[in-house]
């Protein structure tokens, strides 16, 4: 991992002198490169039983990916905060976009198949995903390697399938081949499409708000770890406790009460990782079923219907955690919501297309 002082360049050539912090500046490394991706692969394919099995590794390196800085962050310390302690009092913050960030990811994957005859196919998958990277977050300008940590929108395990089946009735098929009009346009060609996805646990990073524990301006962050506290609760995460925020503190507290009201300014930021803590499961089925109506012989009418979410399984999104709010830390208080990535309510549509 290349050290943040490789990518450190000043910036006194372009910002004024002073004392009086009026405005914010924002700019991006003039030899700032292009992100790239290198990935490499084993994959064994066998034919067994009648089932086609694939196991795979797979494994990616990110370099040079952008994260931001605030040049105008000064150095954690003892000193209480003043303005003339930035690099440029006359500034707020100068955000710098730069590309020294990572990303290391490693996977395994495990996939099977398999046809019975002409009318059901199925197919099922478990990927587990090791993923680290520093380009999360950058609470402090000066030591990039605290940000290294999981990828928090990876999550490590997850299995999924789909199976089509077309049902034996009608013309062509198993039972009631008899080619009648009325059978076939009632009975015949319904096919049941489902697909199953389970994923295992997202990561979220705890914190706390409202002090500035390390002398530099910065309310709030990643708290401290408190040594030998377990993270999740003695009976398990439930959805009115997901996580022990005991085993977190608001550094400069002492032991005794990890959220105090007046913490000692330290001279340094949080030392808990990030993503340490996982969120709920997210499981989905979706069910969709299509019938195929020939008119003419270039000509044919689909309707379908399709079940998003078709138990209606609540998914839940992350838990609150700041840490500085006893009252609702560690609770979930809603479901995800129906956007493009994530799991929302039971959704219902039908549809009538034409094909020609």
């Amino acid at each position: 991992m290349p050290s943040p002082t490789a990518c450190r360049y000043s910036v006194s050539r372009i910002l004024p002198s002073g004392t009086t912090a009026t405005q914010n500046a924002f700019g991006i490394v003039p030899n700032l490169r292009t992100p790239y991706t290198e990935q490499w692969d084993f994959t064994v394919e066998r034919h067994l039983g009648g089932f086609a099995i694939r196991l795979s590794y797979v494994g990616t390196h990110s370099v040079d990916l952008i994260y931001t800085r605030n040049l105008n962050q000064p150095m954690p310390s003892l000193i209480p905060f003043n303005q003339n302690r930035r690099p440029y009092p006359i500034f707020n913050t100068v955000t710098n976009y730069h590309s020294c960030a990572e990303q290391h990811s490693n996977g395994l994957q495990a996939i099977v198949a398999k046809n019975y005859g002409d009318g059901l196919t199925f197919n099922g998958g478990w990927t587990w995903a090791k993923d680290l990277t520093d380009a999360q977050d950058t609470e402090t300008q000066f030591n990039l390697n605290n940000e290294w940590g999981n990828n928090q929108i990876t999550p490590t395990h997850r299995v999924f399938g789909y199976l089509i089946y077309q049902l034996p009735f009608g013309a062509g098929r198993r039972y009631l081949n008899n080619n009648n009009r009325f059978v076939n346009g009632g009975l015949g060609r319904w096919q049941i499409s489902w697909n199953l996805m389970w994923e295992w646990r997202q990561f979220f990073t705890p914190s706390f708000a409202g002090f500035d524990p390390s002398n530099t301006n910065v309310l709030g962050g990643r708290p401290n770890r408190v040594p030998g506290v377990s993270l999740y609760p003695t009976n398990g995460s439930a959805i009115s406790q997901w996580f022990n925020p005991a085993a977190f503190a608001i550094p400069g507290c002492p032991l005794s009460t990890p959220v105090c009201t007046n913490p000692v300014a330290i001279g340094r930021h949080g030392d808990a990782g990030l993503g340490i803590i996982r969120g709920p499961n997210i499981s989905n089925a979706d069910l969709s079923v299509p019938k195929y109506s020939p008119i003419y012989e270039s000509l044919r009418m689909e309707f379908r219907a399709n079940f998003v979410n078709v138990f209606n399984h609540p998914n839940f999104t992350l838990p609150a955690a700041n840490i500085s709010a006893p009252a609702t830390v560690e609770q979930i208080t809603s479901t995800t919501p129906a956007t493009f990535g994530t799991v929302g309510p039971r959704e219902t549509d039908f549809q009538v297309r034409v094909e020609f």
